[in-house]
């Protein structure tokens, strides 16, 4: 059943009240029941229609501009018209905040912009919620694109988190976010920047064009699969205390610094992975980092193909603090200077001979490894 409801604020919401007492008219309750469909209209308030709505409900929101704020405390379906329908935050905070206990959402087809002042986010998701994103671009926030945190778990799907002011996505504490086919760029500061204990998954993402690809921080496990991480003006990927960073058929080029950076008790497992053309070091392992890596390609970064902070190769950092963790894996092809597309300072730094590099890390295809 689909109704337009006509909720606008104010005294027409009063006559839609009044309205459910008409003989024959269809009350609202009954026209807000779970799986009936509330239509929208430009003018007319959405936040008026999810306030109605039961759990469960869709609302039908037709194309245009819908300017406001809006708080979704409820189980409910927000979609959005195929020709294009935007809603634009008018309010300090975020465009659109989603809260409450066991509550579920579904966003489709939707525009969030407006984000405005402190916490300017285009989605802000808290609490015990569960939210799907499907086809929703997010961009020209003061904030972030999405911001998740508490127990929050979010399922983005073929979303565009793109040109706000400061993260694409931001997730806090224990929030689960998975993202499917997205596109995280040209935001100001990092493309996602995930913090204590939080966990991302990407599957067939790209993240580009960001100051710095993902900062991973306190304990998070991001995962990426078929996912491309180029073209950001510092890192590729940083990861500090304690992150876990899983990468397998990834691709971590051309970022003006190093391609992947482990510091302070991180890991890293790199599986079938290319990192190459970063304006620094391929990988640069820190302090005590531990990296695996199996059957990746380094080749052609500016610095070394993978670097770990020893005595033996400092490489800027204090000879008194030396590499303290270890690396593993096998049959990765890392060449130096003298191939083509060679990494331009050394394949590995510390070089062979030595402990660091296990037998069979490199496959024979990288050749010997450079001598100190």
């Amino acid at each position: 059943m689909t109704r337009s409801l006509g909720l606008r604020s104010g005294t027409a919401v009063l006559a839609l009240l009044a309205a459910a007492w008409i003989p024959g008219a269809l009350p609202v309750e009954a026209a807000a029941r779970e799986g009936v469909i509330l239509e929208v209209s430009v003018g007319e308030s959405i936040q008026a229609a999810i306030d109605t709505a039961e759990p469960g409900g869709i609302i039908s929101i037709g194309a245009g501009v819908f300017r406001g704020s809006l708080v979704v405390d409820r189980s409910v379906t927000l979609r959005g018209d195929a020709d294009g329908t935007t809603i634009s935050g008018e309010d300090f905070g975020a465009a659109v905040r989603i809260v409450g206990e066991d509550v579920r959402v579904r966003i489709e087809r939707l525009t969030v912009t407006g984000g405005r002042g402190f916490r300017g986010h285009g989605i802000q998701t808290e609490d015990d919620v569960s939210v799907e994103l499907i086809d929703v671009t997010s961009t020209g926030n003061a904030w972030c694109a999405v911001w998740a945190t508490d127990r929050s778990t979010l399922v983005l799907e073929n979303c565009r988190l793109v040109e706000n002011h400061t993260f694409g996505l931001y997730t806090w504490d224990f929030a689960r976010v998975e993202l499917r086919r997205c596109t995280i760029a040209d935001n100001g500061t990092h493309g996602m920047l995930a913090l204590h204990a939080s966990e991302v998954t990407l599957i067939d993402c790209l993240v580009a064009g960001n100051w710095s690809g993902v900062w991973a921080w306190d304990g998070v496990r991001f995962r990426a699969t078929d996912t491309e991480i180029v073209d950001n003006a510092t890192q590729g990927i940083a990861a500090h205390n304690a992150a876990l960073i899983e990468l397998t058929r990834c691709t971590v080029a051309r970022n003006a610094d190093s391609g992947l950076w482990f510091s302070d008790s991180s890991r890293g497992v790199l599986s079938d992975s290319v990192v190459r053309e970063n304006g620094r070091d391929g990988v640069l392992i820190e302090r005590d980092g531990i990296v695996e890596f199996y059957r990746c390609t380094i080749l052609g970064n500016v610095g070394f193909g993978i670097r770990a902070a020893a005595p033996e190769c400092v490489g800027g950092f204090d000879p008194a603090n030396p590499y303290k963790g270890w690396v593993k894996g096998e049959g990765n092809v890392v060449p130096g200077p003298a191939a083509e597309h060679g990494n331009r300072e050394a394949a590995l730094c510390p070089s062979y001979p030595g402990s660091l590099w296990p037998p069979g890390f490199l496959d024979e295809e990288s050749g010997e490894p450079d001598s100190d």
